[in-house]
């Protein structure tokens, strides 16, 4: 049975890392926090929500579009180097499988947004 790990343990185990956490958050988050005026990341670019969440699905639809053709070049890839094993064969064949899925959700999560948008603006 695996060991079971503490809080203590955990500290013991992780102490730089929740130190170092600990001060980025205090050297670098709490300055924001004081300036009193929320930060604007986005430059007043997006004033609704709306706006926001359709830039985010269409950033995201962008990269999707890019990355779609190297998961299947990718595939390929991995079938051509299958050399005749059924399990690598199969991996590949997943690999365009989920490609398809991802691609598809994409495209229809674009779609939802306009369809809420034009909805609840119209």
């Amino acid at each position: 049975m695996p060991e079971r790990i503490t809080s203590e343990g955990f500290m013991k185990k992780n102490k730089k890392k929740v130190i170092f956490s600990t001060l980025f958050f205090l050297l670098f988050a709490i300055p924001f926090f004081a300036l009193g005026s929320p930060l604007d990341p986005l430059g007043g670019q997006y004033s609704t929500l709306p706006e926001l969440v359709t830039a985010i699905v269409n950033f995201i639809g962008r990269v999707a579009i890019v990355l779609t053709p190297l998961v299947f070049i990718y595939a390929g890839l991995q079938y051509y180097f299958s050399t005749g094993d059924p399990d690598k064969a199969k991996k590949a064949a997943d690999a365009v499988k989920w490609g398809i899925v991802g691609l598809g959700i994409i495209i229809v999560a674009e779609g939802i947004i306009y369809v809420i948008e034009d909805v609840l603006l119209n």
